[in-house]
Parts: C-alpha cells; structure tokens; sequence
C-alpha cells in the first residue's frame, strides 16, 4: 500500500511537472504572438502614415499627380482596349469578356456618380447642359452607324476574296 502510495504521489508530480512545462510553453508562444503582431500593427502604422504623406504631397503639386494619375489611367485604358480589339474576334475571350464588364462597370458608375457632379459644375461655370449634349451626341451617333453597317452587310464580297496589288 505504501508503494502504491508512493508511485501515485510520483505520478501527481510527473504531471504536475508536465502541466507547468505546458503552461510555460503557451505563456511562451502568446507572447511571441504578441510579439508578431505589435510588429504588423508598427508596419500598418507606418503605410497608413505614408499613404497620408501622399495627399499632402498631392496637395503640394496636385498638377502633377493629376497628370500622372491621367497618364496611368490612360495607359490602363489603352492596354485593356487593345487587348479588347484583338480578343474580340476569338469566341468566348476571357479579356474581351474582362473589358466588356469593366467598360460597363465605369460606365455605370461614371452616369451615376461622375456625370451628375460634372453636369452641375459646367452648368454651374458655363451655363449649358452637359447631360443634354451627352445626349444628343450619342443619339446623333447611332443612326448613321446603323445605315452604314447595314448598306456594307448588304454588299457582297466576290469569290476569291479581295486581289493583292503589286
């Protein structure tokens, strides 16, 4: 019985012992995970702060940020609309199909947050309707775009397609 006795008390201690070595041992990584995210909130920190360095720089030189924000956009725009015209003719592109909702998706966006703002501050300097003239531009556009496109479907190309000249 007092073996028993003993080997129970020794297995209590051996157990104890392994509680307080797992006990340190999570004390030891909570605080290296402490550790790890001071570091990414310090990192965070640091972008934000830079990102609001940036406006005071745009607010500095807005000319130039304007121009090069134009010049990336432009640049943005061209790129998709090339890739656009060359994918288009391939059936079921992802690009064409990528441009297509893109150009849909801004051009969503630019009638009903952009234009409206626009529209008020030309007719604010100006004095004229820029949606009004948006309007009769692009309805003015289409019919003679319909005509034309329709009078070439109609012309036949002769067998043997078009002849190279030399």
């Amino acid at each position: 019985m007092i073996e028993q006795t003993t080997s129970q008390d020794a297995h209590k201690k051996g157990l104890q012992r392994q509680i307080r070595q797992t006990r340190d041992s999570v004390r030891d990584t909570v605080e290296q995970i402490q550790d790890a995210a001071e570091e990414k909130y310090q990192a965070v920190k640091k972008t934000v702060s830079d990102v609001l360095d940036y406006r005071e720089e745009f607010q500095k030189e807005p000319v130039v940020w304007t121009v090069g924000a134009l010049s990336a956009g432009f640049a943005a725009g061209y790129t998709v609309g090339y890739s656009h015209k060359v994918a288009q003719g391939k059936k079921g592109s992802q690009v064409a199909n990528f441009a297509d909702t893109v150009v849909n998706d801004l051009s969503r966006l630019g009638q009903r947050l952009v234009l409206p703002e626009l529209n008020a501050k030309i007719t604010e300097l100006f004095g004229f309707n820029f949606g009004g003239f948006l309007q009769q531009i692009g309805g003015s556009e289409k019919h003679p775009r319909t005509k034309r496109l329709q009078s070439r479907r109609g012309q036949k190309q002769p067998k043997g397609g078009r002849k190279k000249s030399s």
